[in-house]
């Protein structure tokens, strides 16, 4: 039987693999803890507790101007689009896919891997 850690990464990959674009992908607590990641050359520690504030900071932002749930956050950059979706309240889904990518197909890919990475992560 696989671990939680085996089976978090076995879906990550299979979305890397789905998603030429998808230059990194991760799963982070909402404090900032990296669960599972795969990523190149990026510092996981540090990409995991950025991209949790960020969430944190926009969710509150949502709030403040009763905008409703923060459904995902989306930062586009010249080189790709950082996506941050909240998996439950305790974790979160970091994707990074390049400028040529598709963000809708990207956003439809973290939608369709939430049930099975909320599956592996409930205790």
């Amino acid at each position: 039987m696989k671990s939680r850690y085996e089976a978090l990464n076995d879906i990550l990959e299979g979305m890397q693999k789905d998603n030429p674009g998808l230059d990194a992908v991760a799963i982070v607590t909402s404090d900032g803890m990296p669960v599972a990641s795969l990523m190149k050359e990026a510092d996981e520690l540090k990409v995991s507790a950025m991209a949790a504030t960020l969430q944190g900071v926009a969710e509150q932002v949502i709030k403040e101007l009763r905008g409703g749930n923060m459904a995902y956050l989306a930062v586009k950059s010249d080189k790709g689009t950082l996506l941050i979706k909240s998996l439950s309240r305790d974790f979160v889904l970091v994707m990074l896919i390049s400028a040529e990518s598709k963000l809708g197909y990207a956003l439809w890919q973290a939608e369709s891997a939430m049930e099975r990475l909320s599956k592996v992560l409930s205790p």
